[in-house]
């Protein structure tokens, strides 16, 4: 799988989507507060996608699994302001929430289901998509709550505070030591939390710690009386092979959780 970058935008599968539509969620000129949306051709009442790339908060290569373009899901990928550009720490964290914020803003006009919109992302991008949705300061502001989330697609990423935000923040540890505080995904377990998928490499192949994070929290979420939450640690996977490989399990994933939604009703 080639890098992909902004440039050159242009979802797989591109017959079955309308042309593309680059937007700037903050209403400002700044390219890294711009999201880009593909939606289905020709439906109505589709269930979305939102996901963030990785790239540690201070890369902004596209990253997302193939599959997602399948044709049934609209997909958002987003932008956010990185760390040494972002006029403070917490940036990528208010990005990530306002990107949130504005699909529901504007599912209607899009013919976007609200009740079946899904935040995930790829190692910074998960660990954004996580604390956003998990910790209710972020979506409080826009009156959005987690149970408003279909579901949390994960994949690599940090459930401990973001190296990154730490250092942002003044952290002077090494950075590796974890910290689970208010930036921390796993200080906000509960059992109504959406559905969450988590995906890892290889212990000792991803990076340190990071499958034994995402492990600890699937067992600390079940342990708390949440209901459905997945995790896979993928043999022989890298951190980044985890993306190249994780197609499956995540669309296995979402199409579950449609389906037990649809039994509700």
């Amino acid at each position: 799988m080639k890098t992909k970058t902004w440039d050159d935008f242009a979802p797989l599968n591109a017959g079955k989507y309308a042309p593309f539509q680059h937007i700037s969620y903050a209403g400002t000129d700044d390219p890294e507060q711009t999201l880009y949306l593909s939606l289905p051709r020709d439906r109505k009442n589709v269930p979305l996608l939102l996901f963030f790339h990785g790239g540690g908060m201070t890369g902004n290569n596209r990253e997302i699994p193939d599959s997602v373009y399948d044709g049934e899901f609209a997909v958002i990928e987003a932008r956010y302001r990185l760390s040494g550009q972002a006029p403070h720490a917490l940036a990528p964290l208010e990005d990530a929430a306002q990107v949130i914020a504005w699909c529901f803003q504007h599912a209607e006009e899009h013919s976007i289901d609200r009740s079946r919109i899904f935040v995930g992302g790829m190692s910074a991008g998960a660990y954004l998509a996580a604390i956003t949705v998990m910790n209710p300061v972020f979506l409080k502001k826009y009156g959005l709550h987690y149970r408003d989330i279909a579901g949390l697609a994960l994949i690599s990423g940090q459930m401990t505070t973001h190296f990154q935000i730490k250092a942002d923040l003044g952290w002077k540890k090494n950075r590796f030591q974890p910290l689970i505080d208010e930036y921390a995904p796993m200080a906000h377990l509960a059992p109504d939390l959406p559905p969450i998928l988590m995906i890892s490499g290889e212990s000792g192949l991803d990076l340190p710690a990071r499958p034994e994070e995402n492990a600890f929290m699937a067992a600390s979420l079940r342990a708390v009386g949440h209901p459905f939450v997945r995790y896979y640690a993928l043999s022989g996977h890298t951190h980044t092979g985890t993306l190249f490989s994780c197609d499956f399990l995540l669309m296995n994933f979402l199409y579950d959780v449609l389906a037990q939604m649809e039994k509700k009703q």
